[in-house]
């Protein structure tokens, strides 16, 4: 080899090692410069382009990392890392079929390559094939036991997916001695644990959230010591709503328990949408509601989804019916009497049929095609409660000889002190798990909650039985597998006869 190829060839290998260095340090910005450097000086240097790729898809620029890593593999078609990333892209791009193929490439080139069996389990378990999702975990993890967060993902998978709770526990567990002191696994060990009614040991591990850089929950103690349950003999106590509104409802249902238990003066601070129908509801002495952020004479602070881990230890804590909240008298009476003169003498029944959970909303969520045989139902003068724009969809149902209303003048994002009302106006409630489910049960109205099984069933909601420790207004009726709905409409056709 000629010296100034030799020369060439020695730079090229150390701006690449230059730029995998500053990759693994999270320099992405000199990463770019050292394989963009590798580029001038080689335009096919497969290597590259595929670190380049790789950069492209850390950054979102999905489109650009799909091109990079393709010409990588023209270059070097047998690298089973390239096909791998290669499917990683493809995924962002919500091309399923195609990353599916991608990483089953990989594997096929390496059979040992473990985040090809990782990713193409990930896959599969977001295109609901569980079993085969368990399948290429379990690959993975007999290549690398440590993979903590394959073994995270086997655990929820062995939990949500599968039912199959002995083994979950197991791998939490496993999991836990591996990585001892990373917060997503405690929280996701914590909501395990309260699904299954271990609440002592549950509410202590859900408390890892707040160490956990993806719960984005802001914290709005004002810099307050925590209460753990002692008596505060009349000084104040600060409790403040976390995360979203139908969770702050949920965890709502403990703040009488707390005022008692705290003999405190309570703020609730809640998200603003529910301050006025707050007021209302906890109307009495000793309790002040504020919008979260708003300065208190308080000396001591506890978040909502805390207060289970002094409240709720046991099934024997969850005492009450859990009717906490109460709608504006005069706008309920209002709505009712519209309502009832739109119906005709025909049950007033309120329907709500989508989740809007970026994570798990698909699966919670039922499609109007198949709510049509309930829709149908000839005593029932529909009500629409379902957030969001859904002029259109309405309309369709309309035209479809559906009686439905939509009543433009409430908002159910924004207004729930007139959601509230319009719920409390109505004979009963249809819907799945959102924020129409919490309010409703809150309010007392009987519900029939629409349940998912598998990842659509949230913690609260127990795997067995109709009723919940939660909320005696709400009858549950659930899937008997993910994705059968049919069973479901079944069972609320009979319950609604």
């Amino acid at each position: 080899m000629p010296p100034s190829d030799q020369l060439n060839t020695d730079l090229v290998r150390q701006l690449l090692r230059d730029g995998v260095t500053a990759h693994q340090a999270g320099d992405l910005a000199a990463a770019e410069r050292s394989y963009r450097a590798v580029l001038a000086h080689h335009a096919g240097q497969a290597d590259a382009l595929h670190l380049l790729g790789v950069i492209c898809d850390q950054r979102g620029e999905h489109e650009t990392a799909v091109d990079l890593i393709q010409r990588a593999i023209l270059q070097s078609p047998q690298a089973a890392e390239f096909h791998g990333n290669l499917g990683t892209a493809l995924l962002a791009l919500n091309r399923i079929e195609a990353a599916e193929g991608a990483y089953r490439r990989a594997i096929s080139l390496d059979p040992d390559y473990v985040e090809g069996h990782y990713n193409l389990g990930n896959l599969l378990r977001g295109a609901g094939d569980a079993a085969a999702a368990r399948e290429q975990f379990e690959k993975a993890l007999a290549l690398q036991p440590g993979h903590v967060l394959c073994r995270n993902n086997l655990a929820m998978l062995l939990w949500e997916d599968l039912g199959e709770q002995a083994a979950a526990e197991q791998h939490f567990r496993l999991l836990l001695a591996l990585a001892p002191d990373w917060p997503a696994a405690h929280m996701n060990h914590g909501l395990f644990r309260l699904a299954n009614g271990a609440y002592a040991e549950g509410w202590a591990e859900y408390e890892w959230r707040w160490r956990n850089p993806e719960f984005k929950e802001r914290d709005w103690s004002m810099g307050l010591p925590r209460w753990s349950g002692e008596p505060l003999d009349g000084k104040g106590l600060l409790l403040w709503g976390e995360q979203g509104v139908g969770d702050q409802i949920l965890y709502g249902t403990m703040l009488r328990d707390a005022q008692r238990r705290s003999d405190a003066h309570v703020f609730v601070a809640v998200d603003r949408r529910l301050v006025d129908l707050y007021r209302r509801s906890l109307a009495e002495e000793g309790v002040t509601v504020v919008a979260r952020g708003e300065a208190v004479d308080a000396v001591a602070q506890c978040p909502f989804g805390s207060l289970g881990g002094i409240l709720r230890l046991g099934r024997t804590d969850f005492a009450g019916d859990g009717k906490y909240l109460q709608a504006d008298p005069q706008l309920r009476q209002s709505l009712r009497e519209r309502y009832s003169g739109l119906a005709g003498g025909r049950r007033l029944v309120g329907i709500a049929w989508r989740s809007a959970n970026a994570d798990i909303g698909q699966h919670k969520s039922i499609s109007l095609d198949a709510l049509m045989p309930i829709l149908r139902r000839p005593d029932i003068f529909w009500i629409n409660l379902q957030y969001g724009d859904v002029a259109a969809e309405i309309a369709m149902l309309q035209q479809a000889g559906i009686a439905i209303h939509r009543d433009t003048a409430i908002d159910g994002l924004r207004d729930m002190d007139a959601f509230a009302a319009q719920v409390s106006a109505l004979d009963a409630v249809v819907t799945v798990s959102s924020t129409t489910v919490h309010v409703a049960g809150a309010l007392g109205v009987p519900t029939h909650l629409l349940l998912a099984s598998g990842r659509g069933r949230l913690w609260y909601w127990p795997a067995r039985g109709e009723g919940n420790p939660w909320y005696r207004s709400i009858r549950i009726i659930r899937q008997e597998k993910p994705g059968d709905w049919a069973s479901v409409l079944q069972s609320l056709a009979v319950a609604m006869a």
